[in-house]
């Protein structure tokens, strides 16, 4: 890692190439983030990618638990660069950073990243907001990356197009330890079948949720969030300088 003018970037060099991904990105996928909210990005990451975040993620994957929603996520590239090498070649690969580049319009920031897993009868989320959690004011996107076929069956992502236009939404839940929950769209649909390595990516304000996992196997996927680099904490309105900026100068 390097310093600039207090923002962490990342250094060339850290991690060997590998091909994570051949996404071509159009600037009819560019619009339809703006106006309806999301795009699809079918083989978003390459089928080697897929099977290597699902190897490094295996035993998370297939621990017992409870069947609710489970996630394992990181913020710092640094701090978990040795524990999760594979994770970390997929949240700064260039070639993906400068999709987020060219749909943001700037150099990005790493919000995070997460394993997310629905147990076999497992329930996913209510419909939400990223943005009901970390209030965050400038652009944003999100992504969800199947690791396995998604369907309706096993829990498949429903969103509500041009749902981002109607800004941040109240959070219904009050037990601030809960997860957030916003007031159900009139037009969420479920999202298209997805193959292991397709992705979705969406506004951080589109409503989304999931269902239950009707299988006995584990829904697997990756999401990750990713910030303009001018953004800001509405809290405070700082700029996210403990997030690192991913591209590599």
């Amino acid at each position: 890692m390097r310093r600039y003018n207090g923002d962490i970037r990342i250094t060339k060099g850290v991690f060997p190439l590998t091909q994570i991904s051949r996404f071509q990105l159009t600037e009819d996928m560019v619009e339809q983030f703006y106006r309806e909210g999301y795009f699809y990005a079918p083989g978003f990451i390459t089928p080697e990618a897929v099977e290597a975040l699902n190897k490094e993620n295996y035993e998370f994957a297939h621990a017992k638990s409870d069947g609710a929603w489970q996630s394992k996520g990181f913020v710092h590239i640094e701090k978990e660069k040795d524990q999760y090498p594979e994770t970390v070649r997929f949240l700064t690969d260039q070639h993906i950073v400068k999709v987020y580049e060219q749909i943001l319009g700037s150099q990005v920031r790493l919000w995070m990243g997460m394993y997310a897993v629905v147990a076999p009868g497992g329930e996913g989320l209510a419909w939400h907001q990223d943005n009901q959690y970390t209030h965050v004011l400038g652009h944003m996107l999100n992504g969800f990356v199947a690791l396995d076929n998604i369907t309706q069956e096993n829990a498949g992502l429903w969103l509500a197009p041009r749902s981002h236009r109607l800004g941040r939404q109240p959070n219904l839940n009050e037990d601030p330890l809960a997860h957030r929950r916003a007031p159900e769209p009139e037009n969420g649909e479920p999202c298209k079948p997805m193959n292991p390595g397709d992705a979705v990516i969406f506004h951080r304000e589109t409503l989304h949720h999931s269902k239950k996992n009707n299988t006995d196997k584990p829904r697997r996927a990756f999401a990750f969030q990713v910030a303009s680099a001018n953004a800001r904490l509405a809290e405070s309105g700082k700029l996210m300088e403990d997030r690192a900026i991913l591209s590599i100068k």
